[in-house]
């Protein structure tokens, strides 16, 4: 994977604006996940959800024989903008120095409103 961020372009501190992909990569989309552990109730407070949602995100990678340097795209929805913070440095935690491609929107709400973060990605493997 290459990533591109073109200098005629805001530099982004935390993501890449495009990722290529090789060709023949297998390809894993990673529907939403939530800061609910196995049990199914949500983790409190936003901290706590982001880590969850990001080690579930971590598990369905694993299971598909692949880690977070794979992933080239990541959603996130926030259900509050005063979270933006505490989500990016749980974020960062989870990232490292890797920079994939990556959307952040605030939403009204989440399926169930004990949510309060929820993060996507779509991951390809060569």
């Amino acid at each position: 994977m290459r990533s591109h961020n073109p200098p005629s372009i805001f530099s982004a501190p935390s993501y890449s604006h495009g990722i290529e992909v090789s060709p023949n990569a297998r390809w894993l989309y990673v529907a939403g996940q939530v800061g609910s552990g196995a049990d199914g109730k949500p983790k409190q407070g936003v901290e706590a959800q982001t880590d969850q949602a990001w080690r579930n995100l971590k598990a369905v990678l694993a299971s598909a024989g692949m880690s977070m340097e794979n992933v080239v795209k990541i959603t996130t929805y926030l259900t509050d903008e005063n979270s933006i913070a505490a989500y990016r440095k749980g974020r960062a935690e989870h990232l490292g120095e890797f920079r994939p491609a990556s959307t952040l929107v605030i939403v009204k709400r989440l399926a169930d409103p004990a949510w309060l973060v929820e993060v996507e990605a779509i991951a390809a493997k060569a």
